[in-house]
Protein backbone atom coordinates (compact mmCIF):
# COMPACT_ATOMS: atom_id res chain seq x y z
CA UNK A 1 0.00 0.00 0.00
CA UNK A 2 2.87 2.50 0.96
CA UNK A 3 4.37 1.29 -2.25
CA UNK A 4 1.13 2.30 -4.42
CA UNK A 5 1.50 6.17 -2.61
CA UNK A 6 5.38 6.72 -3.10
CA UNK A 7 4.68 6.02 -6.67
CA UNK A 8 1.43 8.03 -7.07
CA UNK A 9 3.51 10.72 -5.65
CA UNK A 10 6.36 10.25 -7.86
CA UNK A 11 4.02 10.39 -11.14
CA UNK A 12 3.01 13.56 -9.62
CA UNK A 13 6.03 15.41 -9.00
CA UNK A 14 6.70 14.62 -12.53
CA UNK A 15 3.83 15.89 -13.77
CA UNK A 16 4.14 19.10 -11.94
CA UNK A 17 7.92 19.66 -13.09
CA UNK A 18 7.06 19.04 -16.65
CA UNK A 19 4.05 21.25 -16.25
CA UNK A 20 6.40 23.99 -14.91
CA UNK A 21 8.84 23.76 -17.89
CA UNK A 22 6.74 23.85 -20.29
CA UNK A 23 5.35 27.26 -18.72
CA UNK A 24 9.05 28.62 -18.84
CA UNK A 25 9.68 27.55 -22.44
CA UNK A 26 5.92 29.70 -23.41
CA UNK A 27 7.10 32.96 -21.35
CA UNK A 28 10.21 32.77 -23.52
CA UNK A 29 8.97 32.60 -26.82
CA UNK A 30 6.26 34.93 -25.94
CA UNK A 31 8.97 37.91 -25.17
CA UNK A 32 11.54 37.15 -27.66
CA UNK A 33 11.68 40.30 -30.23
CA UNK A 34 9.73 40.53 -33.23
CA UNK A 35 11.56 42.09 -36.08
CA UNK A 36 9.82 44.82 -38.02
CA UNK A 37 10.34 45.88 -41.92
CA UNK A 38 10.63 49.93 -41.72
CA UNK A 39 8.87 51.10 -45.13
CA UNK A 40 10.64 54.47 -46.43
CA UNK A 41 7.46 56.37 -47.02
CA UNK A 42 7.06 56.80 -43.21
CA UNK A 43 10.35 58.61 -43.03
CA UNK A 44 10.14 61.58 -45.36
CA UNK A 45 7.53 64.26 -45.94
CA UNK A 46 5.44 64.40 -48.75
CA UNK A 47 2.04 65.87 -49.31
CA UNK A 48 0.07 63.84 -51.26
CA UNK A 49 0.35 61.53 -54.25
CA UNK A 50 -0.98 60.87 -57.97
CA UNK A 51 -1.10 58.49 -60.77
CA UNK A 52 0.98 59.36 -64.07
CA UNK A 53 -0.35 56.63 -65.78
CA UNK A 54 -2.08 53.08 -64.53
CA UNK A 55 1.32 52.18 -63.94
CA UNK A 56 3.18 55.17 -62.35
CA UNK A 57 2.22 56.58 -58.98
CA UNK A 58 4.45 59.32 -57.79
CA UNK A 59 4.57 61.01 -54.27
CA UNK A 60 5.14 64.53 -54.04
CA UNK A 61 6.18 67.48 -51.79
CA UNK A 62 5.19 70.97 -52.83
CA UNK A 63 7.08 73.61 -50.94
CA UNK A 64 8.30 77.57 -51.46
CA UNK A 65 9.83 77.06 -55.57
CA UNK A 66 10.17 73.83 -55.31
CA UNK A 67 8.17 70.22 -56.15
CA UNK A 68 9.85 66.79 -54.78
CA UNK A 69 8.76 64.14 -56.72
CA UNK A 70 9.40 60.39 -55.62
CA UNK A 71 8.53 56.92 -57.23
CA UNK A 72 5.61 55.12 -55.23
CA UNK A 73 7.79 51.68 -56.85
CA UNK A 74 11.11 52.90 -55.78
CA UNK A 75 13.10 52.46 -53.10
CA UNK A 76 12.84 56.07 -51.27
CA UNK A 77 15.38 57.75 -53.45
CA UNK A 78 14.24 61.16 -54.95
CA UNK A 79 12.72 60.64 -58.56
CA UNK A 80 13.68 64.56 -59.41
CA UNK A 81 13.37 67.79 -57.96
CA UNK A 82 11.63 70.69 -60.12
CA UNK A 83 12.29 74.63 -59.53
CA UNK A 84 9.74 76.85 -60.02
CA UNK A 85 8.90 80.82 -59.86
CA UNK A 86 5.82 82.32 -58.94
CA UNK A 87 4.28 86.05 -57.62
CA UNK A 88 1.15 84.39 -56.59
CA UNK A 89 1.52 83.86 -52.55
CA UNK A 90 -0.93 80.54 -52.45
CA UNK A 91 1.29 78.90 -55.14
CA UNK A 92 2.48 76.18 -52.86
CA UNK A 93 -1.54 75.45 -52.45
CA UNK A 94 -2.10 74.41 -55.93
CA UNK A 95 -0.64 72.00 -57.87
CA UNK A 96 -2.31 70.90 -60.97
CA UNK A 97 -2.45 67.27 -62.02
CA UNK A 98 -3.63 66.65 -65.50
CA UNK A 99 -3.11 65.37 -69.25
CA UNK A 100 -2.11 68.50 -70.83
CA UNK A 101 -0.63 67.68 -74.32
CA UNK A 102 -3.01 64.92 -74.87
CA UNK A 103 -0.06 62.28 -74.34
CA UNK A 104 -1.71 59.85 -72.02
CA UNK A 105 0.47 61.15 -68.95
CA UNK A 106 -0.68 63.44 -66.04
CA UNK A 107 1.67 66.47 -66.32
CA UNK A 108 2.18 69.22 -63.22
CA UNK A 109 1.43 72.85 -63.45
CA UNK A 110 1.31 75.65 -60.56
CA UNK A 111 0.74 79.43 -60.82
CA UNK A 112 3.27 81.54 -62.13
CA UNK A 113 1.00 85.12 -62.57
CA UNK A 114 -2.04 86.43 -61.57
CA UNK A 115 -3.18 89.79 -62.14
CA UNK A 116 -6.58 91.35 -63.24
CA UNK A 117 -8.01 88.45 -64.79
CA UNK A 118 -4.69 87.24 -66.50
CA UNK A 119 -3.52 83.96 -65.46
CA UNK A 120 0.04 81.80 -66.79
CA UNK A 121 1.48 78.88 -64.88
CA UNK A 122 4.30 77.13 -65.31
CA UNK A 123 4.15 73.51 -66.61
CA UNK A 124 6.49 69.97 -66.87
CA UNK A 125 5.40 67.75 -69.37
CA UNK A 126 5.43 63.96 -68.57
CA UNK A 127 8.68 62.45 -71.03
CA UNK A 128 7.91 58.83 -71.26
CA UNK A 129 10.81 57.85 -72.94
CA UNK A 130 13.18 59.44 -69.79
CA UNK A 131 10.77 58.91 -66.98
CA UNK A 132 10.96 62.22 -65.63
CA UNK A 133 9.16 65.78 -66.61
CA UNK A 134 10.87 68.55 -68.53
CA UNK A 135 9.83 72.35 -68.13
CA UNK A 136 7.90 73.92 -71.15
CA UNK A 137 9.16 77.38 -70.68
CA UNK A 138 7.12 78.90 -73.57
CA UNK A 139 3.93 78.00 -71.64
CA UNK A 140 3.78 80.34 -68.94
CA UNK A 141 4.01 83.23 -71.70
CA UNK A 142 0.30 82.28 -72.34
CA UNK A 143 -1.90 84.35 -70.92
CA UNK A 144 -5.20 82.38 -69.53
CA UNK A 145 -4.51 79.21 -71.43
CA UNK A 146 -7.21 76.66 -72.30
CA UNK A 147 -5.81 72.80 -72.75
CA UNK A 148 -7.61 70.98 -75.02
CA UNK A 149 -6.34 67.33 -74.34
CA UNK A 150 -7.78 65.57 -77.59
CA UNK A 151 -6.02 67.76 -79.93
CA UNK A 152 -2.48 68.39 -78.49
CA UNK A 153 -3.41 72.03 -78.58
CA UNK A 154 -3.95 75.01 -75.82
CA UNK A 155 -6.03 78.30 -76.96
CA UNK A 156 -6.20 81.68 -75.52
CA UNK A 157 -8.21 84.60 -75.51
CA UNK A 158 -6.93 87.81 -74.44
CA UNK A 159 -8.96 90.79 -73.80
CA UNK A 160 -6.67 93.96 -74.53
CA UNK A 161 -8.16 97.17 -73.61
CA UNK A 162 -8.52 99.51 -76.60
CA UNK A 163 -6.39 97.10 -79.17
CA UNK A 164 -9.27 94.18 -78.97
CA UNK A 165 -9.26 90.56 -78.40
CA UNK A 166 -6.57 88.46 -79.49
CA UNK A 167 -7.02 84.84 -79.78
CA UNK A 168 -4.20 82.56 -80.31
CA UNK A 169 -3.78 78.57 -80.56
CA UNK A 170 -1.03 76.63 -79.47
CA UNK A 171 0.45 73.65 -80.68
CA UNK A 172 2.32 71.06 -78.77
CA UNK A 173 5.43 69.27 -80.42
CA UNK A 174 7.01 65.71 -80.69
CA UNK A 175 9.78 67.25 -78.62
CA UNK A 176 7.46 68.65 -75.42
CA UNK A 177 7.81 72.41 -76.70
CA UNK A 178 5.04 74.78 -77.51
CA UNK A 179 4.44 76.47 -80.73
CA UNK A 180 2.50 79.22 -82.09
CA UNK A 181 0.08 78.05 -84.82
CA UNK A 182 -2.35 80.94 -84.93
CA UNK A 183 -3.22 84.19 -83.63
CA UNK A 184 -5.96 86.89 -85.04
CA UNK A 185 -6.93 90.27 -83.97
CA UNK A 186 -10.92 91.08 -83.59
CA UNK A 187 -11.58 94.04 -84.94
CA UNK A 188 -8.12 95.74 -86.38
CA UNK A 189 -10.18 97.66 -88.82
CA UNK A 190 -12.58 99.28 -86.21
CA UNK A 191 -8.88 99.81 -84.10
CA UNK A 192 -6.99 100.99 -87.23
CA UNK A 193 -9.74 103.55 -88.10
CA UNK A 194 -10.05 104.90 -84.42
CA UNK A 195 -6.18 105.58 -84.44
CA UNK A 196 -6.31 107.11 -87.96
CA UNK A 197 -8.66 109.45 -86.01
CA UNK A 198 -6.10 110.35 -83.24
CA UNK A 199 -4.24 112.64 -86.17
CA UNK A 200 -6.30 113.04 -89.09
CA UNK A 201 -9.92 112.80 -91.25
CA UNK A 202 -8.58 110.50 -94.03
CA UNK A 203 -9.95 107.08 -94.79
CA UNK A 204 -8.63 104.03 -93.43
CA UNK A 205 -7.76 101.18 -95.47
CA UNK A 206 -5.79 97.37 -95.76
CA UNK A 207 -2.46 97.70 -97.67
CA UNK A 208 -1.48 94.28 -99.70
CA UNK A 209 1.96 94.66 -98.18
CA UNK A 210 3.31 94.03 -94.40
CA UNK A 211 5.93 96.14 -92.49
CA UNK A 212 9.08 94.68 -90.75
CA UNK A 213 9.15 96.76 -87.49
CA UNK A 214 11.66 95.47 -84.60
CA UNK A 215 12.34 92.31 -86.95
CA UNK A 216 8.71 91.01 -86.66
CA UNK A 217 6.11 91.33 -89.28
CA UNK A 218 2.83 93.37 -89.11
CA UNK A 219 -0.22 94.04 -91.18
CA UNK A 220 -0.67 97.67 -92.27
CA UNK A 221 -3.27 100.05 -93.13
CA UNK A 222 -2.53 103.26 -95.29
CA UNK A 223 -4.04 105.93 -94.14
CA UNK A 224 -5.55 108.45 -96.57
CA UNK A 225 -3.17 108.83 -100.01
CA UNK A 226 0.22 107.04 -98.41
CA UNK A 227 2.20 109.65 -100.09
CA UNK A 228 4.92 111.41 -98.14
CA UNK A 229 3.72 114.54 -96.09
CA UNK A 230 0.01 113.54 -97.17
CA UNK A 231 -1.03 110.58 -95.56
CA UNK A 232 0.21 108.02 -92.47
CA UNK A 233 0.76 104.57 -92.04
CA UNK A 234 -0.86 102.13 -89.46
CA UNK A 235 0.20 98.94 -88.20
CA UNK A 236 0.17 96.18 -85.65
CA UNK A 237 1.66 92.86 -84.50
CA UNK A 238 -0.28 89.59 -84.53
CA UNK A 239 -0.81 90.13 -80.64
CA UNK A 240 -2.10 93.42 -80.97
CA UNK A 241 0.99 95.76 -80.46
CA UNK A 242 -0.02 99.00 -82.92
CA UNK A 243 2.44 101.20 -84.22
CA UNK A 244 2.18 104.52 -86.21
CA UNK A 245 4.10 105.92 -88.88
CA UNK A 246 2.10 109.92 -89.32
CA UNK A 247 4.46 111.18 -92.16
CA UNK A 248 5.03 108.13 -94.11
CA UNK A 249 8.92 108.18 -93.47
CA UNK A 250 9.20 104.51 -92.49
CA UNK A 251 9.59 105.37 -89.00
CA UNK A 252 7.29 103.98 -86.45
CA UNK A 253 6.01 105.21 -83.05
CA UNK A 254 4.51 102.74 -80.64
CA UNK A 255 0.63 103.34 -79.77
CA UNK A 256 -0.33 103.40 -76.15
CA UNK A 257 -4.36 103.52 -74.38
CA UNK A 258 -4.36 106.25 -71.94
CA UNK A 259 -7.94 104.60 -71.14
CA UNK A 260 -9.83 107.22 -72.96
CA UNK A 261 -7.77 107.97 -76.11
CA UNK A 262 -4.83 106.90 -78.39
CA UNK A 263 -1.72 109.01 -78.48
CA UNK A 264 1.51 108.26 -79.89
CA UNK A 265 4.74 107.34 -78.20
CA UNK A 266 8.19 106.25 -78.32
CA UNK A 267 9.96 105.83 -82.20
CA UNK A 268 10.88 102.34 -83.21
CA UNK A 269 14.72 101.62 -84.10
CA UNK A 270 17.34 104.14 -83.89
CA UNK A 271 14.80 107.18 -84.29
CA UNK A 272 14.16 106.98 -80.93
CA UNK A 273 17.89 107.71 -80.21
CA UNK A 274 18.09 110.69 -82.49
CA UNK A 275 15.36 112.10 -80.54
CA UNK A 276 17.16 111.81 -77.52
CA UNK A 277 20.52 112.72 -79.07
CA UNK A 278 18.75 116.11 -80.14
CA UNK A 279 17.38 116.77 -77.12
CA UNK A 280 20.50 116.39 -75.06
CA UNK A 281 22.34 118.58 -77.65
CA UNK A 282 20.17 120.92 -77.71
CA UNK A 283 18.40 123.02 -74.65
CA UNK A 284 15.02 122.76 -76.34
CA UNK A 285 13.08 122.76 -72.35
CA UNK A 286 9.70 121.00 -72.41
CA UNK A 287 9.73 121.69 -76.55
CA UNK A 288 8.75 118.80 -78.36
CA UNK A 289 11.53 117.98 -81.02
CA UNK A 290 10.16 115.53 -84.58
CA UNK A 291 11.52 114.04 -87.29
CA UNK A 292 10.68 115.17 -90.35
CA UNK A 293 12.38 113.59 -92.74
CA UNK A 294 14.73 110.42 -92.98
CA UNK A 295 17.19 109.73 -95.62
CA UNK A 296 19.69 107.02 -96.77
CA UNK A 297 22.95 108.00 -97.87
CA UNK A 298 26.51 107.87 -97.50
CA UNK A 299 29.10 109.27 -94.48
CA UNK A 300 32.83 109.13 -95.11
CA UNK A 301 32.82 106.23 -97.92
CA UNK A 302 30.02 104.21 -95.51
CA UNK A 303 26.57 103.70 -95.49
CA UNK A 304 24.61 105.95 -93.19
CA UNK A 305 20.86 107.33 -92.50
CA UNK A 306 20.50 110.89 -91.92
CA UNK A 307 17.31 112.34 -89.88
CA UNK A 308 15.86 116.36 -89.89
CA UNK A 309 15.31 117.58 -86.24
CA UNK A 310 12.84 120.38 -85.59
CA UNK A 311 11.36 121.86 -82.89
CA UNK A 312 7.89 123.82 -82.69
CA UNK A 313 7.94 123.39 -87.03
CA UNK A 314 11.30 125.02 -86.81
CA UNK A 315 14.49 123.17 -88.24
CA UNK A 316 17.10 122.40 -85.86
CA UNK A 317 19.31 120.15 -87.47
CA UNK A 318 20.50 117.10 -88.88
CA UNK A 319 21.33 113.90 -87.45
CA UNK A 320 23.23 111.38 -89.59
CA UNK A 321 24.29 107.69 -87.92
CA UNK A 322 26.83 105.68 -89.77
CA UNK A 323 26.58 101.83 -90.21
CA UNK A 324 29.27 101.48 -87.63
CA UNK A 325 27.17 103.15 -85.16
CA UNK A 326 28.67 106.83 -84.88
CA UNK A 327 26.61 109.96 -84.43
CA UNK A 328 27.26 113.08 -85.84
CA UNK A 329 25.40 116.44 -85.78
CA UNK A 330 25.12 119.62 -88.12
CA UNK A 331 23.11 122.93 -87.86
CA UNK A 332 24.04 123.91 -91.44
CA UNK A 333 24.81 120.43 -93.51
CA UNK A 334 28.11 121.50 -93.81
CA UNK A 335 30.27 120.70 -90.97
CA UNK A 336 29.07 117.47 -88.91
CA UNK A 337 30.43 117.31 -85.29
CA UNK A 338 30.99 113.60 -83.47
CA UNK A 339 28.17 113.07 -81.18
CA UNK A 340 29.17 111.00 -77.57
CA UNK A 341 26.89 110.71 -74.77
CA UNK A 342 24.84 113.41 -75.50
CA UNK A 343 27.89 115.81 -75.94
CA UNK A 344 28.99 117.43 -78.92
CA UNK A 345 33.07 116.45 -79.69
CA UNK A 346 34.81 117.53 -82.83
CA UNK A 347 34.27 118.54 -86.37
CA UNK A 348 34.46 115.67 -88.92
CA UNK A 349 36.61 116.17 -92.20
CA UNK A 350 33.19 113.97 -94.03
CA UNK A 351 29.65 115.00 -95.22
CA UNK A 352 26.28 113.49 -95.62
CA UNK A 353 25.57 112.61 -99.25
Amino acid sequence: MNMKKIALGLCILLMLLFAAACGKKTEAQDTAPVKQITDWRNQIEYDGSFYVSREIKLLYSLDKGTITLWDDGGTGEKLQTLTYDTAVADAMENLIREDINGDGYADLQTIYSENQGEACYNLWLWNAEGGKYVPCAAYRLVKNPIPDSDSGTISSVLETEGFGTVRSTYQFTDTLTLELSSQTVEGADDIAMQIARTFTDAAVSLSEGEAEINGEACTVYTVGTGASGSGAYIAYTPDAVWYADINCLGLYRAVEWNGSAYTLGHYMEDAGEAQDLAQAAYTAGDVTIDITAKEEGFFGGRSAVQYTMEAEGNFLCKLCKSDLGGWYVTADGAIYYAMSDGEVGEASEYVFS
